[in-house]
């Protein structure tokens, strides 16, 4: 399966040490990610979040795309292995000034098509309750809502996920 994804405007590649920078500065900005689980990210967690996306793709087959318009980097978006079993969590991010155009929802449904068909079977995202567009953009990319809960320290969320079962033909025994 090829690791790379086009779209009418987007052109998405498994993320590399080449897009650190543009990754860092991208997780730095608290208008891309500031509501979003995971938050505003260091040089150094970046840096580790590429590791371990690269350590999926060869290990997995999935991770984080680097996400490109026209060449130029404006975001990412993918799964990464999940806190729960055999689930991967799915991660996106757009650079503010790209907003309002759809590149988001476009390159998120991308993602997780690319996802589904390369094997993965349940793919999750936490999204804050407060967060309306991390909400739009999951429910548009296809995910559904399937539970309201509230973290430790009190934080209203909502888990979404998106379940593709493996195809199966009749008649046909999968040992």
């Amino acid at each position: 399966m090829e690791r790379r994804i086009r779209t009418g405007r987007l052109e998405l590649k498994p993320v590399s040490w080449r897009d650190i920078d543009d990754v860092a500065r991208l997780k730095a900005n608290a208008g891309a990610v500031g509501v979003r689980c995971c938050g505003i990210r260091s040089r150094g967690q970046s840096e580790a979040d590429v590791a371990a996306s690269i350590f999926s793709w060869g290990r997995n087959g999935v991770g984080i795309f680097a996400v490109r318009e026209m060449g130029r980097f404006v975001g990412m978006a993918g799964v990464r292995p999940g806190g729960e079993e055999g689930a991967y969590e799915f991660e996106f991010a757009l650079c503010p000034t790209r907003a309002g155009r759809g590149l988001t929802r476009e390159a998120a449904g991308a993602a997780l098509a690319f996802a589904h068909d390369a094997g993965v079977e349940r793919v999750i995202a936490h999204v804050p309750d407060e967060d309306i567009m991390g909400r739009q953009i999951i429910g548009g990319s296809g995910m559904a809502l399937c539970q309201h809960y509230a973290t430790p320290d009190g934080r209203q969320m909502l888990l979404y996920h998106s379940v593709r079962r493996p195809a199966v033909m009749p008649g046909v025994a999968i040992h």
